[in-house]
């Protein structure tokens, strides 16, 4: 009876700590999500830190593709309504989107065990997917107009032209994986470790 109290106890124990870690992610993502409202350089931005986390901190898959998604969607419609860029900017954003989904996948399976490298790598993989996905985007969607012609050559200028906006995406994505994957690291090990101080 005594054993299997201390198991309950502990079985509790676990499931309060994964629904605290799940606020905990929740809280980060919505707020790193609004923080692309402040003026920042082009393509420095926590998006896919964002789907990262999202895919490494929920067990829940549904809500590791809904939370960051929702933010995300959250974010362009304050980008729609409070300024003056465009928040829903027509068919190359449905690849950034699905690009999005892609990297909250690679989060799930890359990034199980969180550890510095893992991260690094994640980061990595994050911004030379989105590089690949958003600027096929580009190329698909923009009727064909020169540079972006229907060709093997519009496709090398596409990705030609885009080079110079590769070095921002990459140095945001690490800053914000830094950023994100260490405060939420951070913020259980404080809140977990008072939890435990008090009990």
């Amino acid at each position: 009876m005594i054993i299997l109290l201390l198991l309950q106890c502990k079985k509790d124990n676990a499931v309060k700590k994964q629904a605290l870690s799940v606020w905990i992610a929740g809280a980060l993502i919505v707020a790193a999500a609004l923080s692309r409202l402040l003026p920042h350089p082009y393509n420095f931005s926590p998006v896919a830190a964002i789907a990262l986390l999202g895919g490494a901190a929920f067990r829940d898959r549904r809500l590791a593709f809904l939370l960051p998604l929702g933010a995300l969607l959250l974010s362009d419609l304050c980008f729609a309504l409070f300024t003056g860029t465009p928040g829903f900017y027509g068919w190359p954003q449905v690849m950034n989107y699905a690009a999005f989904l892609l990297i909250v996948l690679l989060g799930t399976r890359l990034l199980r065990h969180l550890r510095v490298k893992n991260v690094l790598l994640g980061s990595l993989s994050a911004s030379l997917l989105f590089f690949l996905l958003s600027n096929l985007g580009v190329w698909l969607f923009t009727g064909g107009q020169a540079p972006y012609t229907h060709d093997g050559a519009g496709l090398i200028a596409t990705y030609t032209l885009a080079i110079p906006f590769l070095g921002n995406t990459i140095i945001g994505d690490l800053f914000y994986c830094i950023v994100l994957f260490g405060g939420y690291a951070l913020a259980r090990y404080f809140i977990f470790r008072r939890r435990e101080g008090m009990a």
